[in-house]
């Protein structure tokens, strides 16, 4: 062989090589894209599915010797709710009001949800145990919404009374009790990054979530 030959050779091996490495990382990045979006799309829906069951099944609270009873909502914020929710027991399955806290936690952007067991007393009204159980997380958030917001974007909860109308929300942070009162249905919107390199862009998933228990007839918005 002579010395043109080899040098000849070297060089179409050099860029065959260049081409599979090319070709090899290509693929790698893809699959690691495609995999990133799949665990945010994953994380959202079920993110998505423990708030809409939990809201779904809100219910108001019965007080002894007052006429009005508990509001579904104990607080309603952009970010974290504290609801009267009627769901079955995970060891049990018997259902009871059980009194949920959804939370995002401001510098882990982790949504976490906390319980509260109740009991009913001899008068046949329920009281809520004053320890929490354990609280589990529900999916990891990206970077909080601050206002003004920008065309497309959305709160965490967005609430809504009867007639489809947002309700405003107070400069205290929080609804006011004759505004938790008036919440019919609550829009859900959560957002997920699941690689934190951002490969792949965040997956958003948006829900409006009605009372059936409450009775009331809602026009969504």
């Amino acid at each position: 062989m002579t010395l043109i030959e080899l040098s000849t050779t070297i060089l179409v091996l050099g860029i065959l090589s260049t081409i599979v490495v090319s070709l090899f990382v290509n693929i790698s990045t893809n699959f690691t894209r495609d995999r990133a979006a799949t665990d945010s799309t994953n994380i959202a829906a079920i993110g998505m599915n423990e708030i809409t069951r939990v809201i779904r099944a809100g219910t108001e609270i019965r007080v002894a010797n007052v006429t009005l009873n508990d509001p579904v909502f104990v607080t309603a914020n952009r970010e974290e709710m504290t609801i009267y929710s009627y769901l079955a027991d995970s060891s049990t399955g018997v259902l009871s009001p059980v009194k949920v806290q959804l939370a995002v936690n401001a510098t882990s952007r982790e949504l976490r949800e906390t319980r509260w067991s109740s009991t009913k007393n001899s008068a046949g009204y329920w009281i809520f145990s004053t320890t929490p159980g354990a609280t589990r997380t529900i999916a990891r958030l990206i970077p909080p919404i601050t206002p003004p917001l920008t065309a497309g974007q959305k709160y965490l909860f967005t609430y809504y009374d009867s007639r489809g109308v947002e309700l405003t929300m107070p400069a205290s942070g929080g609804l006011t009790e004759s505004q938790r009162r008036a919440v019919a249905a609550v829009q859900v919107t959560v957002t997920v990054q699941a690689d934190l390199s951002a490969r792949a862009k965040a997956f958003t998933l948006q829900n409006t979530v009605g009372m059936p228990n409450l009775g009331v007839s809602r026009v969504g918005p």
